[in-house]
């Protein structure tokens, strides 16, 4: 795969080509899809056993986490936009037969480098946001359940890289964190997490 098809995978991850949409057109496919998701998030948030309360309580750091991702599309979009002429230029001289030029290589690199960039830091933020009503609202099993989610998924307990030689002495409130923030990071940051959040708010309890 050459650079430039690389960075156009990066910078539009979700985005469809011009032939998929006839092959996405089976609404019945579609859901499906959005279940097979929701039942991976699920795995991670059923578990929890999350009250209503709670939920309400998380619920507004996410909505303004997804704000915040709604706000980088639309840079995104801007960014995409403001190189369109560059690119539809290369194209057409592509179509020719003159080649694709270096320089819209880099430009686009440099606009996925920036995206990249962006989205990093808005995580980072997001994370930082969340952590501390998140942390608040959870019983002692929920943070244990989070934490025996985090240590399957990376293979053992996550600790600052100062205790990797001797992880028994990482304090615990420092772990714990680690696997809160990376439980938010894979669950609770997916678009679909607050849909399923609200659903669970109202779900039948198993007598």
């Amino acid at each position: 795969m050459n650079a430039l098809l690389v960075a156009l995978t990066l910078l539009l991850p979700q985005q469809a080509t011009p032939a998929s949409p006839p092959l996405a057109l089976d609404k019945a496919a579609i859901v499906v899809q959005e279940q097979i998701s929701d039942l991976a998030l699920l795995q991670s948030l059923a578990p929890l056993k999350l009250t209503a309360p709670q939920i309400d309580k998380l619920l507004p750091s996410l909505k303004k986490a997804r704000a915040r991702a709604v706000e980088l599309n639309r840079q995104d979009d801007e960014a995409l936009t403001r190189i369109s002429p560059e690119v539809t230029k290369a194209r057409d001289q592509a179509l020719k037969g003159e080649g694709v030029p270096e320089t819209i290589e880099k430009t686009v690199s440099e606009v996925q480098r920036l995206a990249a960039s962006r989205r990093l830091e808005a995580t980072r933020t997001t994370i930082k946001d969340v952590l501390e009503p998140f942390r608040e609202l959870l019983t002692d099993s929920q943070k244990s359940e989070i934490e025996k989610q985090s240590e399957k998924l990376f293979g053992g307990k996550r600790v600052p890289k100062e205790y990797a030689k001797d992880p028994g002495k990482a304090p615990k409130d420092v772990v714990q964190d680690l696997a809160l923030s990376a439980f938010i990071e894979r669950v609770l940051l997916f678009d679909r997490a607050l849909t399923l959040l609200e659903k669970l708010k109202t779900a039948p309890k198993p007598e």
